[in-house]
């Protein structure tokens, strides 16, 4: 070896090091001193643990991320996580704490240069530990799997994965590593899905609500770092490490809709119109063409859930009156920056970026091969990369054809009849933050997307148990 390797080497074995060490300890101190103690699986019911059903539990968790997303220390933060994770599947048999850790983690990775040379170790141990946590967890509280509303839907699906091999110009490594990807999701539906206990419903609202806040300070935060904010927007280079413009909006589309909940649902619930206001202008900051046309959609229904059968009516009214003309002076005082910023925005949005041909491609993939489709890689760009069709119709069509179409269909109407079970402003909300993220994927690689899928999965998953909650029993998650 020389001496130039020697360093480098060193460096490495540091780094598993510094990863493995604290992870290991969790585990080794959960599995033998924790794990095996009578009367731990009900632990979650004493008052100790009631902070992790908290909302003081959900803002620290996101306040955390955020400052390691900022400092760029999620090197050291994703490992915590995972260890609180793996502490709580092996602890609690009500895993939702976990959630929290899981979501904020999404959102905690700051860096923009990843390449397969220095992909950080943290990446590769995430499923090891997530899915040792969950093998203990089902084993410990002996869970029973493959239990669920979408498990029709999954299955057809998966069906429609392997039946689309059969036109496939090939199948390699990387078709598998895919599929497995989908199995992932499953996986984590059925697990979650039958780990959780009671309504936990207001918990996930105001989780979303806090990360609302969270993607939001932290679009916020990249445009105050930049040198030119005029071209940044015009060149679209927003990039917060863990998403780029459309994943953005994405998440800020299914979070919004939370803001209003609170705005309705609280006396003084006008004071979330003006944090609603600064949610939209960061969602608007994207630059995702396809995310703020669907919000054109979506905000309409949320003034119509906002003011219908609302006592407090008037005095959100009264704040909206008073947030957009304190918008309008803003825009006013600097109006050259704005009337500049619009004109780009008016550019960027009439643009279609090619979209209209790669329908046309989707299209006909469908329909040289409509039943099973052309395969998950019917789309491949110069260099040989997979590229999705930008429209999850069209894209299961093209790659799944009828047989995952259907399996699609089946999923998306099950989601909703999850959720609309119970007819509630709670319900709507949710109802209306999935239709917002279902509508963006009309122009946008929404659905089948990883950090999305887990994201609407585990919000039915949260739904389903709600529902089979004879007495609906609220945590204390509330503002």
């Amino acid at each position: 070896m020389n001496s130039a390797e020697s360093p480098s080497r060193r460096f490495f074995f540091s780094r598993v090091f510094s990863f493995l060490l604290p992870v290991a300890c969790f585990m080794i101190y959960g599995i033998i001193f924790i794990a095996p103690r009578k009367g731990i699986q009900t632990m979650e019911k004493t008052k100790k643990i009631k902070i992790f059903f908290s909302p003081y539990y959900l803002a620290a968790v996101s306040l955390l991320t955020l400052a390691l997303w900022y400092f760029h220390l999620e090197n050291y933060g994703i490992p915590i996580f995972l260890g609180l994770m793996f502490f709580i599947f092996i602890l609690f048999e009500d895993v939702m704490p976990a959630v929290p850790l899981l979501l904020n983690a999404l959102f905690m990775v700051s860096q923009t240069n990843l390449t397969f040379a220095n992909i950080p170790l943290y990446i590769y141990m995430t499923p090891v530990v997530l899915v040792v946590g969950i093998i203990v967890h089902v084993i410990r509280f002996k869970v029973r799997f493959f239990r669920g509303k979408m498990t029709l839907g999954i299955g057809i699906m998966f069906v429609a994965v392997l039946l689309s091999t059969i036109n496939a110009e090939f199948v390699d490594i990387n078709y598998i590593f895919y599929m497995t990807i989908g199995v992932l999701y499953a996986f984590l539906y059925f697990f979650f899905n039958n780990s959780m206990e009671g309504d936990h419903v207001n918990y996930l609202i105001l989780m979303m609500f806090i990360l609302g806040l969270l993607v939001s300070a932290e679009t916020l935060l990249y445009y105050i770092r930049v040198d030119d904010v005029l071209e940044a927007l015009e060149r679209k280079t927003i990039n917060l490490g863990w998403g780029i413009s459309n994943y953005i909006a994405t998440y800020l589309i299914m979070f919004i809709p939370t803001t209003f909940y609170y705005a309705k649902k609280l006396r003084y619930g006008a004071l979330f119109i003006p944090i609603a206001a600064f949610e939209i202008i960061m969602l608007l900051f994207t630059v995702s063409r396809g995310g703020i046309t669907a919000f054109a959609f979506v905000i309409i229904l949320l003034i119509v859930f906002l003011f219908v059968k609302n006592k407090h009516w008037y005095s959100c009214f009264i704040a909206m009156i008073f947030t957009i003309v304190a918008i309008l002076l803003l825009v006013y005082a600097d109006r050259d920056l704005f009337l500049a910023s619009f004109e780009r925005f008016g550019r960027l949005l009439f643009d279609d970026t090619g979209r209209l041909a790669i329908y046309a491609d989707a299209w006909a993939k469908f329909k040289s091969h409509p039943l099973f489709g052309a395969g998950i890689f019917a789309r491949l760009d110069a260099d040989g990369n997979f590229r999705m069709f930008h429209n999850t119709i069209l894209h299961v069509m093209a790659t799944m054809g009828l047989v995952g179409l259907i399996g699609l269909i089946i999923q998306v109407v099950t989601m909703f009849l999850v959720i609309l079970k119970k007819w509630r402003n709670e319900s709507i909300i949710l109802a209306i933050a999935v239709f917002g993220a279902h509508l963006h994927g009309m122009v946008d690689n929404v659905y089948l997307m990883p950090q999305f899928m887990i994201l609407l999965f585990l919000i039915i998953a949260v739904m389903e148990n709600a529902n089979k909650s004879v007495v609906m029993i609220q945590e204390p998650a509330k503002i």
